[in-house]
Formats: C-alpha cells, sequence, structure tokens
C-alpha cells in the first residue's frame, strides 16, 4: 500500500473511503449488509461485525496504533445526525 498523508480527519476519511470501494465494497455490501467495518488505513485490514464498538474494537485489538474509518455497509456514512432549527427542545429544560 502506498505512503500517504494522514495528518488530518479528512485525510484519514479519504483513505478509508478509497480502501472500501477498491477492496471491500463489493464482496461486504452483498454478504455483510448493515454490518460495520473497520479498516486500518495504515494496512489497509477490514475488521466487520454487527456493530460499531465491536469493529473497532476487534481493529484496536489487532492494531493499538491503527488509524481507522468506520463505515456502515451498504450505507452512505456510518451514522446519521440531524438537525431542525423549529423543534420543540422541552427535553432541554
Amino acid at each position: 500500500m502506498e505512503e500517504r498523508q494522514l495528518s488530518t480527519p479528512q485525510d484519514i476519511a479519504e483513505a478509508g473511503h478509497e480502501i472500501y470501494q477498491n477492496k471491500y465494497m463489493a464482496e461486504y455490501e452483498d454478504k455483510h449488509s448493515g454490518q460495520f467495518v473497520a479498516i486500518d488505513v495504515r494496512t489497509g485490514k477490514a475488521y466487520v461485525a454487527p456493530h460499531p464498538e465491536e469493529a473497532l474494537g476487534n481493529a484496536k485489538t489487532a492494531n493499538p496504533d491503527g488509524l481507522f474509518h468506520l463505515v456502515k455497509i451498504g450505507s452512505p456514512g456510518a451514522f446519521r445526525v440531524s438537525y431542525t432549527s423549529n423543534a420543540v427542545n422541552s427535553w432541554l429544560s
């Protein structure tokens, strides 16, 4: 694997996305849809599990010094974040 600059979260995300697309996406979306994969962007190794914490835990156990990119297999992102400015925020009180 070629050495690339991994100095920002954006660099890590781009490297992980590229590795996923080129090496794992076709197989994993067929066999592991809905699960999570943590990709070590330094080694290119992938760790699949049903839950994000488990995928990252397995990856960190295998390589405590790794840099990981998390993907929800078959989804555009690992997590969905939403916000609305007109919501009632009574739960904040």
